[in-house]
């Protein structure tokens, strides 16, 4: 079952499904600062987990004529380290997320990552840039949460909540206790 609605409300896209929703803001902030403001305000910086959903995301979000540049919560400390996301530590970059000739370090300093809403060839593409630089953020907020899923997990992807029951449990939400044979 699928179920989208989108609105735009001041400064906010909000893609609302029985997954996660997406949210950003018009207010330029430093990273530091965007994460702050994504876990004040939702759940988190925006973590993408593969290609079909940095597209997506890409097609929720306004283009921009200037400074077409969004901040997404992927991040490391050091020259040396593996691009980390903040939410999951996972490190999925993809094969196709990075512009041309990215990422670069350019400044020896570019430890987060912003991605390019324009309309040109780098439209969805990621640069790693200066943390310090101000970008707007895009934010996501988790409709999982600890008891939504009973006597189960649950797992949220686009347009999509699921509750992984645990043995001897079923329904939509693990609410229900199934007989064992004996």
């Amino acid at each position: 079952m699928k179920l989208t609605l989108i609105f735009l409300l001041v400064g906010s896209l909000a893609e609302t499904t029985l997954g996660w929703t997406y949210h950003y803001s018009n207010n330029r902030k430093n990273w530091t600062d965007a994460r702050e403001w994504c876990r004040e305000t939702y759940t988190d910086m925006v973590v993408i987990q593969n290609q079909m959903e940095n597209d997506y995301l890409v097609s929720l979000l306004p283009n921009q004529s200037s400074s077409p540049y969004y901040w997404i919560g992927i991040t490391k400390n050091h020259i040396n380290e593996t691009w980390t996301w903040v939410g999951n530590n996972s490190t999925w970059t993809g094969n196709n997320s990075w512009a041309e000739n990215e990422p670069n370090n350019n400044h020896r300093s570019e430890f987060c990552v912003e991605i390019y809403l324009n309309t040109g060839k780098n439209r969805g593409k990621w640069n790693d840039e200066k943390c310090s630089n101000k970008k707007r953020p895009v934010c996501y907020k988790a409709q999982c949460n600890a008891t939504i899923c009973g006597r189960g997990r649950c797992q949220e992807t686009i347009e999509n909540m699921t509750c992984l029951c645990d043995p001897g449990f079923e329904g939509d939400r693990c609410q229900t206790g199934k007989e064992r044979a004996i």
